[in-house]
């Protein structure tokens, strides 16, 4: 098992990062390991909520389910994978930070079987697909105007 997680600050208000960023349409914008991402339980958001999402990883794609384990908007969402090639959870924390809002992404992920042995490979895909994300996330909504649909 091993972990990952990063920071990134975004000059918005803590709603707005918030209801972007865990809004699975919103998704593929920003993290380009996501075909796509939609809710496959009834709206809104909340905990127990499902999701199905496919991700694109090392020339492959995958389809991971998700359920939504915690859910303090707009200071926090979890999720954990319930079918995937791996199991994985995702916490994401919001907190305000002068006129900004700290975002914190971490991820715990546990490959299994013969994916044990190349885990410090997909450890570092995951640390720079969420890098590279969070970069993207922070550019697309501190864009000039209203936050993109």
């Amino acid at each position: 098992m091993f972990t990952v997680s990063e920071t990134v600050t975004v000059a918005r208000a803590r709603d707005e990062v918030f209801a972007f960023l865990i809004d699975g349409r919103n998704r593929p914008r920003w993290d380009v390991s996501v075909v796509f991402e939609k809710l496959t339980s009834p709206p809104p958001v909340g905990v127990g909520s499902s999701i199905h999402s496919r991700l694109r990883a090392m020339g492959r794609e995958s389809d991971f389910h998700w359920r939504v384990t915690q859910f303090d908007a707009p200071r926090r969402m979890a999720t954990r994978s319930t079918s995937g090639p791996v199991q994985t959870s995702v916490v994401m924390d919001f907190d305000d930070q002068d006129a900004s809002t700290m975002v914190r992404v971490t991820l715990e992920v546990e490959p299994a079987g013969l994916l044990r042995l190349v885990e410090p490979m997909i450890a570092e895909n995951v640390r720079s697909t969420l890098i590279a994300g969070l970069a993207r996330a922070k550019a697309l909504l501190e864009g000039a105007g209203p936050l993109p649909k």
